[in-house]
């Protein structure tokens, strides 16, 4: 049986679907939502997709949710399989969240789309597999003043993070095709009323899919409408931030965790070309843990071929490419950044400010002095619900790009 006539039978047999609205009297609890989509297993083996999708799949396509209990109060989530055209032609399996509100509203349900971070390459280390909170902290910057203000919030693990296979780890157009398309599995679930206008946002890497979602949904998803977008201290372009990193030893775990997924993109690169046999002995570790791979490879000094990056070799040619996406300026954006940010420096957030401005996006650039890469985010999660709402209300956006 094909996992889409597994799909089909599961449908059969979902649960009749609950109204939105509450029965009784007008004061009573919203009940839960029970989606008419395919039910996935409970527990961890809702990962356990070793299928590819059919040659009839279409990206968006859903072939499996499962109930999560760690919503925001008032809201209802959900981890999703869905189909993703990773590149021109090719189709796989992905992860991801939905959220939505369980008050009804007044009319389809606008949605943001959230780009996540760094989180390691192990399966288990994907968003969607872990708990939205730390204590009282979301993983998901401002979800709850979002599901509260009545939008869906939707988010991608990216190919190969929680489901088998490689992850593209810092491959931008992969991840933005895969964020794109759980707008379209959000589509897919009528219960939700969702409409097709979005907001999007991103922290870290994270920033480099928000940029490039920007950059290719004219093309690549057309029959949305997106309104804005916000960084969050991004990490975009992978080759000088590989560069930047490879100045001091305290980011070697980070240069060895992207290579994989440059790998990935570009199988015919070869890991003994960039990193000498001590760097080499600390690849394993990237299976161990989500992070460890930081804390093993600090005591590196000599951890890079002399050649790794000079100009036209295999490495600098793929990194080159994967880079070679422009703004659309077809949104504006706002852009949350840490002086103090040794992971993606200030230099490096202009230089991406100054190609959205000249693109003709209106960019609204806020730089905190006392903020690095991590402290900045609190004040990004207070701050862009009120930016997300205005852009759905159609106010005119802040600009301080630099005059010529």
């Amino acid at each position: 049986m094909t996992s889409f006539a597994r799909a089909a039978t599961a449908v059969a047999a979902a649960a009749t679907l609950l109204s939105l609205t509450a029965c009784g009297s007008e004061n009573a609890a919203p009940q839960p939502l029970s989606l008419a989509a395919p039910a996935g297993p409970e527990g961890t083996p809702f990962w356990d997709v070793e299928d590819t999708p059919p040659a009839d799949a279409v990206p968006g396509d859903i072939l499996r949710v499962q109930p999560r209990s760690d919503a925001p109060a008032g809201a209802q989530g959900w981890n999703v399989v869905y189909v993703s055209e990773i590149a021109p032609g090719v189709q796989k399996y992905v992860s991801g969240e939905i959220y939505a509100p369980l008050n009804p509203g007044d009319g389809p349900r606008d949605m943001v789309l959230w780009n996540h971070e760094t989180t390691g390459l192990a399966d288990n280390c994907a968003p969607s597999r872990r708990s939205l909170y730390d204590g009282d902290t979301a993983r998901v910057p401002g979800i709850a003043a979002l599901l509260d203000a009545g939008y869906i919030v939707a988010m991608s693990d990216y190919p190969g993070q929680g489901l088998p296979g490689p992850a593209y780890y810092m491959v931008g157009e992969v991840n933005a095709r895969a964020s794109l398309d759980i707008l379209r599995a959000v589509q897919q679930l009528p219960e939700l009323d969702a409409s097709r206008r979005y907001v999007e946002y991103g922290w870290s890497q994270g920033g480099q899919t928000t940029m490039v979602v920007e950059a290719v949904a004219g093309s690549y998803a057309p029959e949305f409408e997106g309104l804005g977008a916000a960084l969050i201290a991004p990490a975009v372009r992978i080759r000088d931030l590989t560069a930047n990193s490879m100045r001091g030893p305290e980011n070697a775990g980070y240069v060895i965790a992207t290579l994989p997924g440059i790998k990935a993109a570009h199988p015919e690169l070869r890991y003994r070309d960039f990193l000498t046999p001590s760097a080499m002995e600390e690849l394993p570790v990237l299976a161990d843990g989500c992070f460890d791979i930081w804390a093993a490879a600090a005591p590196l000094r000599d951890a890079y071929r002399p050649e790794a990056m000079a100009p036209g070799s295999s490495w600098w040619n793929a990194l080159t490419a994967i880079d070679d996406f422009r703004p659309a300026g077809s949104m504006p954006f706002t852009i949350f950044q840490g002086a103090r940010d040794i992971t993606t420096p200030v230099e490096l957030t202009l230089r991406e400010r100054a190609a959205l401005c000249a693109a003709g996006a209106a960019v609204e650039y806020h730089e905190f002095p006392d903020m690095d890469h991590e402290t900045v985010v609190p004040t990004a999660a207070e701050r862009f619900p009120a930016w997300a709402a205005d852009r759905f209300a159609g106010r005119p956006a802040a600009d301080n790009c630099p005059a010529d």
